[in-house]
């Protein structure tokens, strides 16, 4: 049998359909690359789970590799260190101020020359008191009413030593100071030697942030919130009448543009002819930096300038971590 020459429309015909397939595998790889980097992780479908290369495309796409994910940013180091010196840098040299400063975020812990030394805690015992309340309360069933969650939020916002008077008697004020200490492992806070003066406990910068790291990491949430937002609705005059919108509370720290803090003042005279003034909590929205300022003051300028410098403190101190 006589075969015949192809005509020229089959040559087309077949030029054309090869034509098409050249054209055809690049567009099938590229949109299966498509597919496969549209998967949550990174990979492309196998029908073997054998198969799956670990974190990378197919081999069978050459050219191709897979894309890493962008890295996290690491947090810059060294902030808290910076606000202990700048801290320390502002206070006048007659004033004698314990500095702790812990960075949530990359786990540094800044102390001053006096961080570990024990301040007499003025109102700052309020916080000890109302954890181990609210402690007890979850681990050992403590009876806790509402009538004494009020008295909690009385004594942590407007500072209310009255409230603080109730829940020292009804729930063992003295003995909250050794029970924080153990749960939380604070070494340099002691009660008073006057059971009844609750704010005479002794307290050392380090454990106050501390025990800010506790309630903020450790406690619940709920716990860890009703204390939060007991301080963070403190008003600007406490009940006893005393300007409470000082240092971590001034508007340079709290202020409608400034970076904001939730906090727990103290203040109290006179042991050995000086101010007690302490302005202690987390400074930022995402609450990154504890911070404790405690100082002693001489008596003679008086509350205002006393309160103008620890302001001037705390200032200088959270610039140092912006």
């Amino acid at each position: 049998m006589t075969v015949s020459a192809p005509s020229h429309r089959t040559q087309f015909l077949v030029i054309t359909c090869t034509l098409a397939l050249l054209v055809a595998v690049p567009v099938v790889a590229a949109s299966g690359l498509r597919h496969a980097e549209a998967k949550p992780s990174g990979e492309m479908a196998f029908s073997d789970s054998s198969e799956r290369p670990s974190g990378q495309l197919s081999a069978a796409i050459p050219g191709v590799e897979a894309l890493a994910a962008p890295a996290a940013p690491v947090p810059r180091s060294g902030l808290a260190q910076a606000a202990v010196d700048a801290a320390q840098g502002t206070a006048g040299s007659a004033t004698e101020l314990a500095v702790a400063v812990l960075d949530r975020e990359t786990d540094e812990l800044a102390l001053g020359a006096r961080g570990g030394e024990p301040y007499y805690t003025a109102s700052l015992s309020k916080v000890l008191v109302a954890v181990d309340v609210l402690d007890r309360r979850r681990l050992d069933g403590l009876a806790v009413a509402d009538a004494d969650i009020t008295l909690l939020n009385r004594a942590l916002g407007p500072s209310d030593d009255n409230a603080m008077n109730a829940l020292w008697s009804r729930f063992d004020g003295a003995g909250a100071i050794g029970r924080v200490s153990s749960r939380v492992g604070l070494t340099g806070t002691t009660a008073p030697r006057d059971p009844s003066q609750w704010g005479e406990v002794s307290m050392s910068a380090e454990d106050t942030v501390r025990t800010w790291q506790y309630l903020l990491e450790d406690m619940p949430t709920a716990d860890r919130d009703l204390l939060a937002s007991a301080m963070d609705a403190a008003p600007a005059r406490a009940a006893d009448g005393f300007n409470q919108a000082f240092g971590l509370l001034a508007p340079a720290v709290d202020g409608p543009d400034a970076p904001g803090a939730v906090a727990k003042q103290g203040w109290m005279c006179c042991f050995s002819g000086k101010y007690y003034i302490h302005s202690t909590g987390a400074v930022g929205g995402d609450r990154r930096f504890l911070m404790a300022l405690l100082a002693r003051v001489p008596r003679a300028p008086g509350w205002e300038a006393a309160r103008q410098e620890m302001t001037r403190i705390a200032t200088a101190a959270v610039q140092a971590t912006a």
